[in-house]
């Protein structure tokens, strides 16, 4: 029993520095972890693997842990990388930007590491450590490049077939049967995502070489890659032949896995063969084994009290010298100081518009109206028109409230497609993205437009907008918009009557948007 206590007051004693500089960590970058988290409980997204690759990581370092006797230390060289990605993180915090935050995570962590540990004990946690940077939801901006790659690439598979198409972005039109969408979910970054974590984690279990392991990580890379393009290829080519009656189409979720799982073979066939590749092990593990106990050696206790103290200290510090913000999602949305009901319009009571409306998580503020032209009566409207306009407005970006984000969009893909875009300018030159849906089912179509109201910049594109955060350093507004108008008339130019409504009320709209962040800095002030 004695024998008992005497370990488990070492073990403590061994893992004291540790829990304190982690401690101290955990507390700055905890609301980061948080939001991370519930993006890996949205199983419908790229990273619901997040949790496998976290038990996978945990293993991995108790791996490390009984291989090797670490010998805690302090390695003041390390305190540089650490104090700049704190610096960075905070950074992140003040911009509203959680991209930066979540790329300083795994830095942070390791260099944390670094100080206790050395370069050379440090270097074996790279991998089981760095294995979580493939769960960090900041893969979503190769989104649109993986996209366009595969429009590319499908493009050129289609034009060995007579296959009668057109590409516009990142929509295949077959002529005469319908449009496919290369939309964010066919970009393939969650096959990528897992293919490098199977990568890492096959070399880090199997591979001796660091050149071994890089050619693995190469390959499955391509194979991701190769399994997506393949995938979308075979969808549209079955919905050409079959005037989109194939069941891939619907289940087309299912098809992409197998696909991927069959590219999994070659990966691991080449994984066999590079386990061949012999390395220098024995004179390694003889360095590994003398030098950092050497060195450990003249480490003293108050040294490495020291180093504790002033590690745990600093992400202290950030913490303290951050402002706080509440970071809470408001459980519902409050009405946006916006009315459009007047002598033009009059209201409709529908909260939709022909089974349409934008999906949008988590806003702040909301104004949402079905409206029809009062004088649709006198002119060639007619009674078969009913307008709509939304607002969605976030006082400021955060985990799980954002503009753009994984869950926001604008139709639901399972019941609308686009037929036709467009480009649309509204009073004092606001661009908006046009496009003309129509539903799957039906000949039901709706035009819409839309536009992205960010920190006082104008955007289309979903990335500048993402960046425009950035931009908004310049000057002292943190809110963030989605502006959306859409009509539908039995017999009309739909472009036309869309100008037409974004003419007459955008002005408003932005006047209300404007006026609920000016209200909100002086609640502040």
């Amino acid at each position: 029993m004695a024998i008992g206590r005497i370990r488990f007051r070492g073990l403590i004693r061994a893992a004291s520095p540790f829990l304190l500089v982690f401690g101290a960590l955990f507390l700055l970058i905890w609301p980061t972890v948080e939001g991370i988290v519930s993006r890996w409980l949205r199983f419908d997204e790229s990273y619901s693997h997040g949790f496998l690759l976290l038990l996978v990581s945990v293993f991995l370092i108790f791996r490390v842990l009984k291989q090797r006797a670490l010998v805690p230390g302090f390695y003041p060289l390390w305190l540089m990388p650490f104090v700049l990605a704190l610096l960075a993180y905070g950074m992140g915090d003040l911009l509203r930007v959680q991209a930066l935050q979540h790329l300083m995570l795994v830095p942070l962590l390791l260099g944390a590491l670094a100080i206790l540990l050395g370069w050379k004990q440090v270097r074996f946690f790279i991998a089981p450590v760095g294995l979580l940077f493939f769960a960090m939801p900041v893969w979503d901006f190769l989104s649109w490049t993986l996209q366009v790659i595969t429009v590319e690439i499908n493009q050129l598979l289609l034009g060995l077939f007579d296959i009668e198409f057109e590409i516009e972005g990142v929509f295949v039109y077959l002529i005469g049967v319908g449009a496919f969408e290369i939309a964010n979910g066919c970009s393939g970054l969650r096959y990528l995502l897992v293919g490098q974590s199977l990568s890492l984690i096959y070399g880090e279990l199997n591979l001796r070489t660091l050149r071994a392991r890089v050619i693995l990580f190469a390959t499955s890379v391509l194979l991701a890659l190769f399994a997506n393009w393949i995938r979308v290829f075979v969808i549209i080519y079955m919905g050409h032949e079959t005037n989109m009656q194939s069941s891939l189409i619907e289940d087309h979720e299912s098809f992409g896995w197998w696909v991927f799982a069959a590219t999994l073979i070659p990966l691991f066939l080449v994984g066999r063969r590079l386990e061949s590749m012999k390395a220098e092990r024995d004179s390694d593990q003889k360095v590994e084994a003398t030098e950092p106990l050497a060195s450990f050696s003249r480490t003293g206790a108050m040294r490495l009290k020291v180093g504790v103290v002033i590690t745990a200290l600093l992400p202290v510090l950030v913490w303290a010298a951050l402002p706080s913000s509440d970071r809470d999602i408001k459980p519902e949305p409050l009405a946006l100081d916006l009315k459009l009901v007047g002598e033009r319009y009059g209201p409709l009571f529908s909260t939709n518009l022909e089974g349409w409306r934008p999906r949008v998580q988590n806003p702040d503020w909301l104004y949402t109206q079905t409206l029809f032209d009062r004088r649709g009566a006198g002119d060639q409207s007619g009674p078969g028109e009913s307008l709509f306009a939304a607002v969605y407005s976030y006082d400021y970006q955060r985990e799980g409230a954002e503009v753009i984000q994984y869950s926001n969009r604008v139709y639901d893909r399972e019941r609308w497609y686009p037929e036709t875009f467009f480009t649309l300018s509204g009073p004092g030159k606001v661009p908006l993205k046009g496009l003309t849906l129509r539903q799957r089912f039906t000949d039901t179509r709706i035009h819409i437009a839309y536009t992205y109201y960010v920190e006082g910049f104008w955007e289309t594109d979903n990335l500048r907008a993402k960046l425009a955060q950035v931009w908004g350093l310049m000057n002292s507004r943190s809110d963030a918009s989605l502006i959306v108008f859409a009509v539908y008339c039995e017999d009309c130019d739909g472009k036309k009557r869309l100008s037409s409504l974004i003419d007459s009320v955008m002005e408003e709209v932005v006047t209300a948007v404007n006026k609920q962040v000016a209200e909100k800095k002086r609640g502040e002030d």
